[in-house]
């Protein structure tokens, strides 16, 4: 039973949906793409510093991904070549649509996905 609490934790930090905030900053126009941090009210320009109410932007929950890699390449072959190539994308850059969190959770499962 220890052992299941501590896998399920371990999906949670290595492979989570965050919240991303997207607009444009009103002072110096500059586009903002920020994550959310928890327990931070505001969002900040990284261009000028000013401090922005986050209510107005568009919110977008998207996967962020820990250090992980393919270990089974016989069962990452069996995906669609759509699929392998999202995947391979999202590890690439640490980020990923969403819509393939449940099948990097999938992959994750199956040991086909490893992530440290």
């Amino acid at each position: 039973m220890c052992n299941e609490k501590h896998i399920i934790k371990y999906y949670v930090i290595i492979v989570k949906l965050v919240k991303v905030f997207k607009g444009v900053c009103p002072k110096c126009g500059s586009p903002l793409t920020v994550e959310e941090v928890p327990g931070v009210k505001e969002v900040r320009c990284p261009s000028c510093n000013l401090s922005i109410d986050p209510s107005g932007f568009a919110i977008d929950l998207v996967v962020r991904l820990g250090d992980c890699e393919i270990r089974d390449w016989e069962r990452f072959g069996q995906l669609s070549s759509t699929n392998q190539e999202r995947v391979l994308q999202a590890l690439e850059s640490g980020l990923a649509p969403r819509e393939i969190y449940p099948l990097l959770l999938k992959l994750k499962e199956m040991g086909a996905l490893i992530c440290t």
